[in-house]
């Protein structure tokens, strides 16, 4: 079995972490100039952003969950497209053509779903590769 082709990212990484750490470093800077209350201030306040920014992510990462209900109601779509193709009905003029259209279209939409996966994994929600919500 070969492995997948590892895609590039959707999004890069959250820049957020980098410029707390960079802030950090100026509250040692800060600190180590003698001004202790002032440094203990910042980073106060940099825990306080990071937390509400972590919420944030957190509260985004649930909806974008809703390409799990996406891909749910795909399956039924998909499923009682193929059935009606196997079926009478599939062999009838121009039922053929448009049940296809059904299933093409709903394989876009069901792409269109993984890469909301994708980004709800590049802010920190479920394992891209998981076929789970």
């Amino acid at each position: 079995m070969t492995q997948p082709e590892t895609a590039e990212p959707l999004l890069p990484p959250p820049p957020h972490e980098a410029m707390i750490e960079r802030m950090l470093e100026h509250a040692h800077a800060i600190e180590a100039a003698g001004k202790p209350e002032h440094a203990a201030a910042l980073r106060s306040s940099l825990e306080g952003w990071r937390r509400a920014q972590q919420d944030w992510i957190e509260r985004l990462a649930r909806a974008l969950a809703v390409h799990h209900e996406i891909n749910n109601a795909l399956v039924g779509v998909r499923g009682n497209a193929q059935l009606l193709l196997m079926g009478p009905a599939g062999k009838q003029p121009g039922v053929r053509e448009r049940l296809e259209v059904v299933i093409r279209e709903s394989k876009r939409i069901q792409e269109a779903a993984g890469r909301i996966r994708e980004i709800k994994a590049a802010i920190g929600g479920a394992d891209p590769a998981s076929r789970a919500a």
